[in-house]
């Protein structure tokens, strides 16, 4: 009797533990189903987000990109008032414009990041940020999608110009004659160029950003004309560049001849970026006696001191691209860059300063800035001082340029 009972309460002890073994799995595989069920739902959810947040960051990198066109544009210089649009600006400012950009964001039904009242997005930058792979400078809007936010950085693609690899000319001082005396190549290498040059915006960003100890300019369309050759290799550093070269400079201006694509060929100096033929150019015309009349259409290739009294100047202007696709490239503010070979001609010389009639206005009539600040007294003008600059402040003007490995 005593061993039934004894063997019964084993097999209740057995089948109690089998039962609460059985429960407990129960419970896991329960918990495991709802919890499988849970992330797959999750899941679901950050596929749907992933692929809207795809057509919506296609969305936005088009329009940053391409900026307004030219309806648009009318309508963004009156009702964006983050622009301060305050002179004539071509329509390609829109491009790669933060401040556009964050008007068109307004505009928008995402649900953004709003950074400061009003503002939805934020600069980044290698030089102020402790994120890896980052770009050297970028616009970040951050997207809100099933309660999590996603991270867009827009880089400033819009401004680069590609120099195609060919054989190149610079015009030295010692360059008379329609061949040049220098040349060189840029066979294995690309380099970019900005096509405009540096803006007050675009300076005013890097202020604020890095915290110089500059004062802000304006308009903000206006070409950056009174920072120092220190500060504007400083700028140009923060956006992952170097200042731009006069060689450089001067082999996307000059109209290339045959001999540019051939090893060893003949290069041949012409002296107006957009014509083989300088007797054909109203520059030549002018310079050489010729009595012709200034017209707004000559103005739109070359602003020259005439045209302030024929048609207002305009920033960006597109009208008159050099056959690489650069901008403002005569006439308009000075443009200085790095010369290591000469040292003393670091500047262009053809600007808004000069008349119609001076031959300064040809592709490498160089003169000489020392960098330190913008006055009549800080340039060597040797034979091309034009008149009313003494003791006057002078707007000179700069852009970028960056080598990339292959």
């Amino acid at each position: 009797m005593s061993l039934k009972k004894g063997f019964m309460k084993k097999v209740k002890t057995v089948l109690f533990t089998l039962l609460f073994v059985l429960g407990v799995f129960g419970v896991i595989l329960a918990t495991m189903r709802f919890k499988n069920h849970a992330e797959l739902k999750s899941l679901k959810n950050e596929v749907g987000s992933i692929r809207k947040l795809e057509r919506i960051s296609k969305k936005l990198l088009a329009k940053w990109t391409l900026g307004a066109n030219d309806e648009e544009w009318k309508i963004a210089q009156k009702s964006c008032l983050d622009l301060k649009i305050k002179d004539g600006v071509d329509s390609t400012y829109s491009r790669c414009n933060a401040l556009y950009f964050n008007c068109y964001l307004k505009d928008q039904d995402y649900e953004l990041k709003e950074y400061e009242k009003g503002k939805f997005y934020k600069i980044i930058s290698r030089q102020t940020s402790l994120e890896s792979n980052i770009p050297h400078f970028a616009v970040r809007v951050s997207l809100k999608l099933s309660n999590k936010y996603y991270d867009l950085d827009f880089e400033d693609s819009c401004r680069d110009v590609y120099l195609p690899q060919k054989n190149y000319g610079y015009k030295t001082k010692k360059t008379t004659r329609n061949k040049f005396l220098w040349t060189w190549d840029n066979m294995n290498k690309n380099i970019f160029l900005d096509k405009f040059l540096v803006s007050n915006r675009e300076v005013n960003e890097w202020i604020e950003t890095t915290k110089q100890d500059i004062e802000k300019k304006f308009p903000l369309e206006r070409p950056a004309s009174s920072l120092t050759k220190k500060e504007m290799k400083k700028y140009c550093e923060f956006k992952g560049k170097t200042l731009a070269s006069a060689k450089v400079v001067e082999a996307a201006t000059f109209y290339p001849s045959a001999g540019s694509d051939l090893p060893g060929g003949l290069l041949l100096k012409y002296d107006y970026p957009w014509t083989r033929r300088k007797k054909d150019s109203f520059l030549y015309q002018l310079s050489e006696g010729k009595e012709i009349e200034l017209t707004k259409d000559h103005c739109e290739r070359t602003y020259v001191r005439d045209c302030f009294e024929l048609t207002p100047y305009v920033n960006n202007k597109t009208s008159s691209s050099s056959w690489a696709g650069i901008f403002q490239t005569l006439g308009g503010v000075f443009e200085t860059y790095d010369n290591t070979i000469e040292s003393q001609r670091n500047m262009r010389a053809s600007s808004f300063y000069f008349d119609a009639r001076n031959k300064v206005h040809r592709v490498g009539e160089k003169i000489y800035w020392d960098g330190l600040a913008n006055l009549d007294k800080n340039i060597e003008w040797g034979d091309h001082k034009p008149d009313g600059v003494s003791g006057r402040s002078l707007e000179i003007g700069f852009r970028c340029m960056k080598y990339v490995q292959n």
